[in-house]
């Protein structure tokens, strides 16, 4: 069996949700059919990291966008790298 690469290849969406809409947020990406995965930072704070392969982020932060009529308060703070995240 080869050894793969360490390198992990996505890319991430940090948004800012109420926190009461975390878990609405996280169903609605997980409906995506394998668009992205998310990960809540810390609990009670309401940034959620959305994580996509490079070639869905695109699409990711299209439906990111379209989620904004749904969930009101739904802030799109960028796209955050692995370094600044505690994986």
């Amino acid at each position: 069996m080869s050894e793969r690469g360490k390198e992990i290849k996505a890319r991430i969406l940090t948004v800012r949700v109420p926190v009461d809409e975390v878990g609405f947020l996280n169903s609605l990406i997980d409906g995506l059919d394998r668009v992205a995965l998310t990960r809540t930072r810390k609990k009670g704070e309401g940034i959620v990291d959305i994580i996509a392969s490079p070639d869905r982020f695109d699409e990711l932060l299209e439906i990111v966008e379209g989620m904004k009529k749904h969930i009101g308060d739904l802030e799109i703070l960028g796209e955050s790298d692995f370094e600044e995240l505690d994986f």
